[in-house]
């Protein structure tokens, strides 16, 4: 996961925010397959929620990514405790980019290879 806000989606930067503010307005006026603002707190979204914050199935391996120099995505929302954490020195579209997630990642599928060997 690279700079996912998995503890709290909308852990997200003011700028973004509004921009989510705006769009769900669209979907509150009846646009067609746009999402609400129901969506935050409505019950359409109560399974995602749920399904979000339970603990990764036994054995599965995760990696976060995150960075506190993030503009997007507030970093301690990335902190799942399922996974393993790793802090980089980026910008959140920069993840995508990054030598070190690419050695992380590399590090990660490494492990995983070995224990299912």
């Amino acid at each position: 996961m690279l700079g996912s806000p998995v503890l709290d989606p909308l852990a997200v930067s003011a700028g973004v925010m509004r921009t989510v503010r705006s769009v769900a307005r669209l979907g509150d006026l009846g646009v067609p397959g746009v999402f609400s603002s129901e969506c935050r707190d409505g019950v359409c979204c109560t399974e995602y929620y749920g399904l979000l914050r339970a603990p990764l199935t036994e054995g599965m391996v995760a990696l976060m990514v995150y960075s506190r120099t993030d503009a997007i995505v507030d970093w301690r929302a990335c902190l799942d405790p399922s996974a393993t954490c790793v802090e980089i020195d980026g910008s959140h579209c920069g993840m995508a980019v990054n030598p070190r997630v690419y050695a992380e990642l590399e590090r990660v599928l490494e492990r995983a290879e070995v224990a299912v060997a």
